[in-house]
């Protein structure tokens, strides 16, 4: 069976891997974050196909992020924490994926879902190398979009190879878990980035990761080596809008950011130390 008609099977019949996020009180923005400003603009993946990025410009950039949302989401939903990582230096690329229930033409179709998004990353990516260029590259992901962050960090699904030696590191959201016929045994042995995961205890996807500790696996099966895993107690598959969890997130985020994606040293060694109440922290 080819991968297409295989994903079309496991990822069909209407299956979501992550709700649209719904949305959070904003509280008083500082003047950094006041000052992102929100743009779209238009490109067009290798294959022809327009695409549509909505891009967080860092007032004083020194970094870009190419952000991947959730199936069905879209990216205006993680704008709090977007506008964050701007306001701290990383100006943010995010794709509107074709299985987003915000698309024009719009797929619940996983197979064509799946194969949209990695011509959307790929764009993604060619506006960081052409508009950023010269600045460090970080890949981030929510859900579904994990999965898209890992693969650009070296991950291997049946698509092949689609690694970018350009990224310097991962942040990866609740990942989509252990999809059949699409994360296999060693899907993540290539995954040499570094890499800061999050989850919580709660957080599940019914036939998808019907156990948490489902989103750990690409902490547990790739290579040893500036990998950082936190699990936030009672936390959900909507973590990361979640407000409770909003100002570590956003500590351990930005940390990484300064570490890998800049090479500060002192940010390593605070991620290296970073707690906080109610998370887990691992290392390998």
């Amino acid at each position: 069976m080819s991968i297409r008609a295989l994903l079309a099977c496991v990822l069909g019949a209407g299956l979501v891997f992550a709700a649209p996020l719904s949305a959070v009180a904003q509280p008083a923005r500082v003047e950094a974050v006041a000052s992102v400003a929100r743009t779209v603009e238009s490109s067009t993946t290798a294959d022809g196909r327009a695409v549509s990025l909505q891009i967080w410009t860092a007032p004083d950039e020194r970094g870009v992020i190419v952000f991947s949302h959730g199936f069905g989401g879209a990216p205006e939903a993680y704008d709090r924490l977007l506008s964050e990582w701007a306001a701290h230096g990383f100006s943010v690329i995010a794709p509107l994926h074709l299985d987003s229930q915000k698309h024009p033409q719009h797929t619940r179709d996983g197979a064509a879902a799946f194969f949209a998004r990695l011509g959307d990353v790929s764009a993604a990516r060619a506006l960081a190398a052409s508009a950023h260029s010269g600045k460090p590259l970080i890949v981030a992901g929510h859900s579904f979009g994990s999965l898209l962050s890992f693969i650009q960090a070296g991950a291997v699904t049946p698509a092949g190879p689609q690694g970018d030696p350009a990224v310097k590191g991962v942040i990866a959201f609740s990942s989509p878990g252990n999809i059949p016929g699409l994360v296999a045994d060693q899907t993540y042995a290539p995954l040499t980035s570094p890499l800061l995961m999050i989850t919580g205890d709660k957080d599940l996807v019914p036939r998808y990761a019907d156990d948490w500790r489902d989103h750990r696996t690409a902490f547990d099966a790739s290579p040893a080596g500036d990998k950082t895993l936190l699990v936030f107690q009672n936390g959900d598959h909507q973590l990361v809008a979640a407000e409770a969890a909003f100002g570590p997130i956003v500590a351990a985020t930005e940390l990484f950011l300064d570490a890998y994606a800049l090479g500060d040293a002192e940010a390593k060694a605070r991620l290296a130390a970073f707690a906080a109440p109610g998370v887990t922290v691992e290392r390998r």
